[in-house]
């Protein structure tokens, strides 16, 4: 690549590191909050919720105040499938947490500030009623409770069957029935979808609560709770939707999907807040950004709830809780797959994690898959790439007649932009030959790379020295620096490169030395990149290295000649005029009265 090349790859990783950096701090703006009598609802309902258990009229004559949740001991129940263990509490009546074995080895749900799935009477308060096991078994569990409104809570939790099915995957059915002698109508019951942390502090992806709309799916990250340009702080964040399908949290890796599973979309409401995690007992204890590392927590609205006395409704729910894989989400339906969130390049981005788990089944290693992947695209984009190069060496040999012309005209750059123009077309050159094939390339590139940014198939998984394609790939320190190899490797593959590819002779000074700091610029940036992106971009600077040296000895050099353009010809005559027919005269120019007025 000569001088535009360099740019665009220049541009390409400047675009990387700002919509990183602009993601994380300037998120989505928050979803529009609820109405005033929205507010007003719930805060009622938080009050009714927050009252002492023991000043708790009775719903109804002769019916017994419910007693206080705390008052009763906490009972416990697990349900194991495959490799995920769900965790139950009486506390809540609902998952404490998800514990993931296997290669993921992680717990979902552990900033959560109650189990997933508790039923709370407002967005932000707690679950108030006390609930019992009244039956429990190896592939279910069943909880009930009676509310201070004389509202009984029947929750039923049983492992999914069927198909299709995961086994990160639980069901939910909610039943409320009415034992008060009077009506009871809400709009706000909410069910808790747990919290969302990230794996690390410094992680740059920070975790996000999103929701489904009829299939309009959209993410909001922990960092838009701090505000920005356009936005003060904020210690939640509210939204009511016409047709909800689901709500969540999410870090980079992993997912919990609270989905409502019903024949028509209902409306409902999307509640989120952040969660400060406390690092000064851990093993982040100062590491970067361990002092404002935020969990994320949201809870998914119920439809307006209306019950007459004795009467009850069921509301049906699913619960996805595991790791963001698009092929695993996808197969389970539901528009779960929506939560990948890959952005506006997502298109291509679905079909290259496709191609992407057929190089890992015929490998067997992501690793080499990434090799592989990246080979196949340099391949297909092969034509392109040999086009601008080819552009590009025209373009340099034009590079002495262009700088005469500069020196010529140097008082005048009108005229002089004029004359080079000509020049182009004199020798028939494109200006944009050479950067136009690039460009085509950059959607492909972000792509690819937002694949490797958020694939939950690659963490745990190693490749020769790389205990983990998902982290940097550090196999030791220097003076308290990480050694991360594959970084290295691109930075010294990145300089080879440059050496190996001629540069124009008008490069200045100050161009030339940008080009010699670039390389190191990449490594600084790129040092800390989860190793799958090093080596993704290593291979491709030592697939581009094998490709000019190929072009250099197979592909002709461009000769400077002049293009013959043919004399313009007589002006097309109409097929359809008749000179024998009297009525197709020629027509001829008449003069035209002049147009007054300006």
């Amino acid at each position: 690549m000569d001088r535009k090349g360099w740019i665009v790859v220049i541009l390409c990783s400047v675009g990387i590191a700002f919509n990183v950096w602009y993601t994380a701090k300037h998120a989505p703006p928050p979803p529009p909050p609820a109405v005033a009598a929205e507010k007003k609802t719930g805060s009622d309902a938080k009050a009714v919720s927050e009252a002492p258990a023991s000043k708790a009229t009775p719903a109804a004559a002769g019916q017994p105040a419910p007693a206080a949740a705390a008052s009763l001991p906490e009972e416990t129940h697990t349900l194991t499938r495959g490799s995920v263990t769900w965790h139950f509490t009486t506390r809540g009546g609902g998952i404490s947490k998800v514990v993931l074995a296997g290669t993921d080895q992680l717990t979902l749900n552990e900033h959560g500030k109650e189990p997933i799935g508790a039923l709370r009477r407002e967005a932000a308060g707690n679950d108030p009623v006390a609930y019992k096991i009244v039956s429990k078994t190896d592939k279910g569990i069943t909880f009930e409770g009676v509310g201070a409104e004389g509202i009984q809570v029947r929750k039923v939790f049983s492992l999914h069957e069927g198909s299709p099915t995961d086994e990160h995957l639980i069901k939910l059915s909610v039943t409320l029935t009415n034992q008060a002698a009077a009506p009871h109508k809400s709009e706000e019951y909410y069910l808790y979808a747990g919290a969302a942390n990230s794996m690390s502090p410094d992680e740059a992806l920070k975790p996000s609560f999103f929701w489904n709309d009829a299939g309009n799916a959209d993410q909001v990250h922990t960092s838009s709770f701090e505000g920005g340009w356009f936005s003060t702080e904020q210690t939640e964040m509210r939204s009511s939707h016409a047709r909800l399908r689901y709500g969540g949290v999410m870090s980079r890796f992993y997912v919990q999907i609270l989905s409502h599973e019903s024949k028509t979309d209902k409306p409902g409401k999307i509640w989120a807040s952040r969660v400060h995690i406390d690092h000064s007992q851990d093993k982040f204890k100062g590491t970067s950004g361990a002092d404002k590392d935020h969990a994320i927590q949201a809870a998914v609205g119920l439809p307006p709830v209306e019950l007459a006395p004795a009467a009850s409704v069921t509301e049906e729910y699913s619960l996805y809780a595991g790791p963001k894989e698009y092929d695993r989400l996808a197969k389970l339906e539901g528009q779960r797959e929506f939560v990948m969130f890959y952005g506006m390049w997502g298109f291509i981005s679905r079909p290259l994690n496709t191609l992407m788990r057929w190089m890992h089944d015929l490998t067997g290693n992501w690793g080499f898959a990434i090799i592989l992947m990246t080979i196949i695209i340099r391949t297909i984009l092969w034509p392109l790439q040999a086009k601008a190069q080819y552009s590009m060496k025209r373009m340099g040999k034009l590079a002495p007649l262009m700088k005469e012309l500069q020196e010529k005209h140097k008082d005048n750059p009108t005229q002089q932009q004029m004359e080079v123009m000509k020049l182009y077309k004199e020798y028939g050159v494109n200006p944009v030959g050479g950067c136009l094939p690039m460009l085509l390339q950059i959607p492909i590139f972000f792509a690819f790379y937002g694949v490797l940014q958020n694939a939950a198939e690659l963490r745990g998984q190693g490749w020769l020295w790389v205990k983990d394609l998902s982290i940097s790939d550090t196999i030791g320190q220097f003076m308290g620096i990480d050694i991360n190899p594959l970084p290295l490797i691109m930075g010294v593959t990145m300089i080879a490169q440059m050496k190996l590819t001629p540069q124009p002779a008008t490069m200045d000074k100050s161009q030339k030395m940008m080009m010699n700091i670039m390389p190191f610029f990449f490594l600084w940036i790129c040092y800390n990149f989860a190793s799958a992106l090093a080596l993704y971009w290593a291979i491709t600077n030592i697939y581009a290295i094998a490709q000019s040296w190929i072009m250099k000895l197979y592909m002709p050099e461009p000769e400077l000649k002049k293009v013959e353009h043919a004399p313009r010809g007589p002006a097309p005559v109409n097929p359809f005029f008749n000179p024998a027919n009297p009525q197709h005269k020629e027509k001829k120019s008449k003069p035209r009265s002049p147009k007054l007025g300006g």
